[in-house]
């Protein structure tokens, strides 16, 4: 008396496995690449055309960049972000100029000065010790 088993087959479940492993590439992709996959596909699929690699991006940072004075490249700013104190170099509402100390960076160690009793001339006790240890 075999009934069948109910439920989803081997079979199914490999396919929607597979679906979700798709999706879950597609994301990871999107992200990797500063782009939404999942947006242009909709828009091509809605028939709409679709909007260029950081055309949102780069119409946002024009925009910024008309109501931003230029300011001079290498500045540091002291801002507070979300509560946290950060060092940017773009400028921000409430941020201080922050002078950056030059340093020469990691210095190779000296070497240390050869003993004065190895640079004087051996006597002549020292060389038959040497010449008996050999």
């Amino acid at each position: 008396m075999l009934s069948k088993q109910r439920g989803l087959g081997l079979i199914q479940v490999a396919i929607v496995m597979a679906t979700l492993a798709a999706i879950a590439m597609a994301f990871l992709m999107s992200a990797r690449h500063e782009r939404n996959f999942f947006t242009e596909g909709l828009a091509k699929l809605a028939g709409k055309p679709v909007p260029a690699a950081g055309a949102s991006a780069s119409s946002a940072a024009a925009a910024a960049a008309a109501a931003v004075p230029v300011v001079p490249a290498g500045v540091l700013r002291k801002c507070v972000i979300n509560g946290k104190t950060v060092l940017s170099d773009v400028e921000c509402k409430d941020g201080q100029v922050v002078k950056a100390i030059d340093t020469r960076g990691i210095e190779a160690p000296k070497v240390p000065k050869p003993d004065p009793a190895d640079s004087a001339p051996q006597s002549a006790t020292d060389k038959m010790i040497e010449k008996a240890t050999r």
